[in-house]
């Protein structure tokens, strides 16, 4: 009878195991945190933006990332989306993208290994500084001169914050193209933050705004990006 029950346990442990060292395999050289740390104020929005709590994050291994991509929502399970979304930054870097399952599979090991080996403030620092906010932008200062055509340094708190609604996906909540989503997204984000009068906080965020032609295809209706448990759109 114990030996009948230790086969499931061993079969989840190998296959956590395979399926993290398949996915690792696909890492790239460079994974070396960035050494520009964001400023208080960056680190504080995109924490409370994106709803983590947890100040000194989680650390993740081969064995629990699944409890934590299928549990109950919780008040802890955005702190699942910093890991999730830097360790996609650092796949950036790779200079043969994984595809299909093993992207997957890539994905799951980036955010094991950033949890486990950068500190939140390094986590943070790597997704505002490489991540893409679009307008063939990466990072936030590259952003702050392609959408306002400002230095990060001289923008407004609106306008940092109107970049990272951006950090989810540029095209689906572009602030010109796509106002409602952009302007929905923005006031959630202001929510919480505790930002009383959301409606002056949006006019500054829009007002300076770069003009640029919208083109393309729109973005299906049902589309949400960075879709992880329980992320909220």
């Amino acid at each position: 009878m114990s030996a009948l029950l230790l086969v499931p346990v061993l079969g989840y442990v190998l296959l956590c195991l395979g399926v993290y060292l398949w996915g690792a395999g696909a890492l790239p050289a460079d994974r070396q945190p960035g050494e520009q740390i964001p400023t208080r104020l960056l680190r504080a929005q995109y924490l409370a933006s994106e709803g983590i709590r947890n100040a000194d994050g989680i650390r993740l291994n081969p064995l629990t990332m699944p409890l934590y991509l299928f549990r109950e929502r919780s008040p802890a399970s955005n702190d699942l989306l910093l890991p999730m979304h830097a360790g996609r930054v650092l796949l950036q870097r790779s200079e043969r993208p994984a595809d299909n399952l093993r992207r997957i599979a890539a994905d799951l090991a980036a955010a094991i290994y950033v949890s486990r080996a950068w500190s939140v403030d390094e986590q943070v620092a790597v997704v505002l500084n490489e991540g893409y906010f679009g307008r063939n932008a990466h990072g936030l200062p590259a952003a702050a001169e392609a959408w306002y055509g400002q230095p990060l340094e001289m923008l407004r708190p609106e306008e940092s914050l109107a970049l990272l609604v951006l950090a989810r996906s540029p095209s689906f909540y572009d602030p010109l193209c796509r106002p409602a989503r952009f302007n929905h997204r923005f006031r959630i984000l202001s929510s919480r933050l505790d930002i009383t009068d959301k409606a002056a906080a949006l006019a500054r965020a829009r007002e300076r705004l770069r003009p640029v032609a919208c083109s393309g295809p729109s973005v299906p209706a049902a589309f949400t990006p960075f879709q992880f448990p329980h992320a909220i759109a």
